[in-house]
C-alpha cells in the first residue's frame, strides 16, 4: 500500500513538473515574441515596407511523460516535444514532424480542427516523419493535437500579426 502511494505522488510530481515546464515556455515565449513585436513595429513606423513573411522551420517530435502511469491516471503519456509554435502573419510555416516511437509503436497525428488551419491532418507512423508547410495567413491562436492521444498531446499555433 505504501508502495503504491508513493509511486502515485512519483507519477503527479512528474506530471506537474511536465505542465510547469510547458507552461514556463509559453510564458517565456509570449513576452518575448510580445517585445519583438514591439521594437518592429517602432522600425515599422520609419519604413514604409510591407512584411512579406519568412519561412519559418520547426522540428517537432513525439515525447512522454517519464514514469507516467497511463492505466493508473487513466490517460495517454504522450505529449509533443514543443508545446507552442508561434509565427507572424504572413509566414511560410514548415513543421518536420517525427515519430520516435519503435516499430509496433503509436501513431501520432498533428491535427488543427480550427479554421481556416483545419485541413491540416498528418498522420505518421512509428520511425517515420513527415513534413507540413502552410501559409500562417490568419492571426489567433490555434490548437494542434494528435487525434490518438488525447488529452495530453497537444499544444498551440500562435499567429500574431506582421511585424511592420
Amino acid at each position: 500500500m505504501l508502495a503504491t502511494n508513493t509511486t502515485t505522488v512519483i507519477i503527479l510530481g512528474i506530471s506537474v513538473a511536465a505542465i510547469a515546464i510547458a507552461i514556463t515556455l509559453f510564458v517565456i515565449t509570449v513576452p518575448l515574441l510580445t517585445v519583438q513585436h514591439a521594437n518592429n513595429l517602432n522600425i515599422q513606423q520609419n519604413n514604409t515596407q510591407q512584411y512579406i513573411g519568412k519561412k519559418k522551420e520547426f522540428y517537432l517530435f513525439d515525447s512522454d511523460i517519464p514514469g507516467f502511469n497511463e492505466t493508473e491516471m487513466g490517460m495517454p503519456r504522450d505529449i509533443y516535444s514543443m508545446p507552442v509554435i508561434a509565427v507572424f502573419k504572413g509566414d511560410e510555416v514548415t513543421i518536420h514532424f517525427f515519430n520516435i516511437e519503435e516499430p509496433g509503436g503509436d501513431n501520432h497525428s498533428f491535427t488543427i480542427y480550427d479554421k481556416p488551419y483545419n485541413n491540416i491532418d498528418v498522420v505518421v507512423h512509428p520511425r517515420e516523419n513527415k513534413t507540413i508547410t502552410f501559409v500562417a495567413n490568419t492571426t489567433g491562436t490555434f490548437t494542434y493535437l494528435c487525434t490518438f492521444h488525447q488529452p495530453t498531446m497537444r499544444g498551440l499555433l500562435i499567429v500574431q500579426p506582421p511585424p511592420y
